[in-house]
């Protein structure tokens, strides 16, 4: 195991925890929060010691040790070159700094970043069989590339379970570790609640009662490498007040501003008439007149989707009446409960070590709209 490059760590630069040493820090894990590993970052591109996209490797390992819930001594153990004590300086800028004002490069630590991060992104980005590549999928797909690549806010409008959510989470999981940030907007949610929440995300502001200082602590762990997605945001429109509405849109668009992150939105068509028609208009328009990406996704389902899910289940493509019957049903219940009848039908034939049919899955989807349409039993 590589050792800790000999430096003297400037005694005005040693992180003041009273009279706490580093390694009993350490013995609690990575409770830094993000924007002070920003800022740090930001130093050390001052100092010379690296350049901004290296910087980016250096917070990537952070919000990877973050997000996987790794200490320092994990992490180091984990990458296998550098020790803890190198890990503890780097994320709060100690890192080559010696006490007669000399500072080193960072480049072969960020090698080491890099070569990590590219086996864990391989392995992070296998196949994964709970998500079809639906057309939708990919629809999703392209307004987030387009919104993180060409710095333009991205609205996403369709109905519910046409797959929304589970295309931004598929992508959030494939572009994380702290690059792509997820958020479902709750009910009735103020603009404070909201900010509490996205804190939340960059492991700050868990013991911070200032709306201010939970602000500026985003403002710092956000920046135009960083893409936000805030799903479900119909519901600030819809079941907050009109004062709510217009601070959250307008902190949404500050972040905006401020950071120059992607930023992604995404609700029910409830949204779309909620957002863009009426007294929201203007709010919109504050957003739109940055440029913006706009998809509006069918209500239902295109049939070579129906037939992309049909060959994940190793089952015919749909014909005649069996293709009425789904098309219905996902008309009347969205894709997702049509999946989960899959689901469920696939297990019950594998229990039974049969095979799946589509009349195997008939059967389920019968069961479960007659229980739905019993009739209480009267005495």
């Amino acid at each position: 195991m590589m050792k800790t490059e000999t430096n003297e760590i400037a005694a005005a630069e040693r992180p003041s925890a009273g009279n706490e040493r580093p390694s009993a820090v350490i013995a609690r894990g990575i409770n830094l929060p993000a924007h002070q590993v920003r800022a740090a970052i930001s130093q050390a591109v001052v100092r010379g010691q690296v350049s901004e996209e290296e910087g980016e490797e250096v917070f990537w390992l952070y919000s990877y040790a973050v997000e996987n819930k790794l200490n320092e001594a994990a992490l180091a153990a984990k990458m296998g070159e550098y020790d803890k004590n190198t890990l503890y300086q780097l994320f709060r800028g100690l890192y080559g700094v010696y006490k007669d004002g000399r500072s080193s490069s960072w480049a072969n630590i960020v090698r080491a970043i890099r070569a990590f991060k590219k086996i864990e992104l391989e392995e992070s980005q296998k196949k994964n069989i709970g998500i079809i590549e639906t057309e939708v999928k990919q629809t999703v797909f392209r307004a987030c590339d387009a919104a993180l690549g060409d710095g333009m806010p991205a609205f996403i409008y369709g109905a519910s379970q046409i797959g929304k959510t589970t295309a931004l989470l598929e992508y959030q999981r494939l572009h994380n570790h702290g690059r792509t940030v997820y958020l479902r907007m709750g009910s009735q949610w103020t603009k404070a609640r909201f900010v509490r929440e996205l804190a939340r995300h960059f492991n700050n502001g868990i013991k911070a009662t200032k709306c201010w200082a939970l602000e500026d602590a985003i403002f710092g762990s956000l920046n135009r490498y960083n893409l936000l997605i805030i799903d479900e945001f119909h519901l600030a429109l819809e079941t907050t007040g009109d004062l709510s509405a217009k601070e959250i849109m307008e902190f949404i668009r500050e972040i905006y501003d401020r950071t120059g992150c992607g930023l992604v939105m995404s609700a029910t068509k409830v949204g779309l008439s909620g957002l863009e028609g009426g007294k929201n208009r203007l709010l919109f328009d504050q957003l739109r007149r940055r440029g913006v990406v706009k998809v509006v996704l069918p209500d239902a389902p295109p049939v070579r989707d129906i037939n992309t899910i049909a060959r994940t289940f190793e089952l015919p493509l749909p014909a005649g009446e069996d293709l009425r019957a789904i098309k219905s049903l996902i008309a009347t219940r969205g894709l997702g409960v049509f999946l989960k009848y899959l689901q469920k039908a696939y297990a019950v034939t594998k229990k039974r070590k049969a095979e799946l049919t589509w009349d195997a899955f008939r059967r389920v989807a019968n069961g479960y709209l007659a229980l739905e349409h019993m009739e209480q039993e009267k005495y």
